[in-house]
C-alpha cells in the first residue's frame, strides 16, 4: 500500500505544482488512518448493533432511557417519556428473556395504529419464505404475518429486502452489523444472536412450505 502511493506521488511530481503533490499526499493519509480505524473497530466488534446500549426488551435490563446510548438525554422529552421497564414490564417472554412481540399483539397488550393518525388499514398477508442457505443449519422460516400485522410490506421491499427469490446475499454477519434483519432485529425486535431457534426452526430434510 505504502509503495503503490509513493509511486503514485513520484509520477505525479512530474508534471504538477508542489501544492498538488502535497494534498494528494494528505487525501492518502486521511484514507489510510480511516481504514485503519475502520479495521480495529471490526476486529473489536465497536461498529456492531449489540454495542450501542442496552434494550430492556431485548437484554431484561433495566436502562434509563436517557443512558440507553439511543435516546439524546438532554433533549426535554426524556423527562416525560415512559420507561421502558415500566411499560413492558408484564409483556410476555420467550425462553431465553425476550419480549414475544407476537404474543403482545395477539394478547391484545398493545394495538399498532397503521398510521400516525390513525385513518388507514393494515393488510397482513400470511405466507412464509424458506431461506435454505444456512450452511448446516436449519432453515429459516421467515413468517409474513407476524411482520405484517403492523408493518406495511414497503416497510422492507425494496429498501432493505429486494422481493426476488435469490435477490438478497444474506448473512449472519450482515445480519449482525445491522443489515437485512439486522436493520430491526437487535433494536427493536429480538436479537438474532440470543435464540437460533426462532428462526432455524426448519429441519433440513423437511423444509417445506404450509
Amino acid at each position: 500500500m505504502a509503495k503503490r502511493v509513493t509511486d503514485r506521488l513520484r509520477r505525479m511530481s512530474r508534471f504538477a505544482p508542489l501544492w498538488v503533490v502535497l494534498a494528494g499526499l494528505s487525501v492518502f493519509a486521511l484514507s489510510a488512518v480511516a481504514a485503519d480505524q475502520a479495521a480495529k473497530q471490526t476486529n473489536t466488534g465497536e461498529d456492531l448493533i449489540y454495542s450501542r446500549g442496552l434494550h430492556f426488551q431485548t437484554e431484561g435490563e433495566v436502562v434509563p432511557l436517557a443512558e440507553d446510548g439511543i435516546h439524546d438525554p438532554t433533549d426535554e422529552a426524556i423527562k416525560v417519556l415512559q420507561e421502558p421497564s415500566e411499560a413492558m414490564k408484564d409483556f410476555p417472554r420467550d425462553s431465553r428473556g425476550i419480549i414475544d412481540w407476537v404474543k403482545v399483539l395477539d394478547s391484545g397488550l398493545i394495538n399498532p395504529r397503521a398510521s400516525l393518525k390513525g385513518d388507514m388499514e393494515l393488510f397482513p398477508v400470511d405466507f412464509d419464505v424458506i431461506l435454505k442457505n444456512t450452511g448446516s443449519m436449519p432453515y429459516v422460516r421467515y413468517p409474513h404475518r407476524p411482520h405484517t400485522i403492523w408493518l406495511t410490506c414497503r416497510n422492507c421491499h425494496p429498501k432493505i429486502f429486494i422481493p426476488q427469490a435469490g435477490g438478497n446475499p444474506i448473512t449472519m454477519s450482515a445480519i449482525i452489523q445491522g443489515k437485512y434483519c439486522g436493520v430491526c432485529h437487535g433494536k427493536v425486535a429480538f436479537p438474532p444472536t440470543k435464540n437460533c431457534g426462532r428462526c432455524h426452526s426448519v429441519p433440513r430434510k423437511t423444509a417445506l412450505l404450509r
